[in-house]
């Protein structure tokens, strides 16, 4: 096998190039649906593990609003005492859901290593146009082809 069999020439490698592009635009897909997929798993079972402490503090809250109002009947006519814990109940609910809505606006599902592969790939595929039109031999000037 002759020197010249061994490696390909430039117009076999250009022919190369777009199967290439679009292998690189699978493999790129497939790890973003990876990821994406290991964080919505993990979310999954975070929020499982959220409603099931939600079921408990549900029957728990129940008690011990019973024995606030009870408390504070002693105090308080019964339906004032009910209607201060009601309140009460209100200014946690409305803190427990500005809580969530910043960890969801957190936590949302970003393939980043995709991302940050994807920009390397871009920022090679310019570099490889830059410098191939940089070291173009001039017009009369011998040239390194093969």
């Amino acid at each position: 096998m002759s020197r010249r069999d061994d490696r390909a020439g430039t117009f076999e490698l250009l022919a190369r190039l777009p199967q290439q592009f679009v292998a690189l635009g699978k493999a790129e897909y497939e790890n973003a649906k990876r990821e994406i997929g290991a964080k919505l798993k993990r979310s999954g079972i975070g929020l499982l593990a959220i409603v099931v402490a939600l079921f408990f503090l549900f029957f728990a809250l129940a008690a011990f609003l019973t024995a606030a109002i009870a408390g504070l009947s002693v105090v308080w006519p019964v339906w004032l005492s009910a209607l201060v814990v009601g309140v009460g109940l209100l200014a946690l609910a409305a803190a427990a859901i500005f809580a969530g809505i910043a960890l969801i606006k957190r936590g949302v599902p970003v393939p980043e290593d995709t991302i940050d592969r994807v920009e390397g790939d871009l920022e090679a595929l310019s570099e490889v146009r830059f410098n191939a039109s940089a070291h173009m031999p001039q017009h009369g000037e011998k040239g390194n082809w093969r």
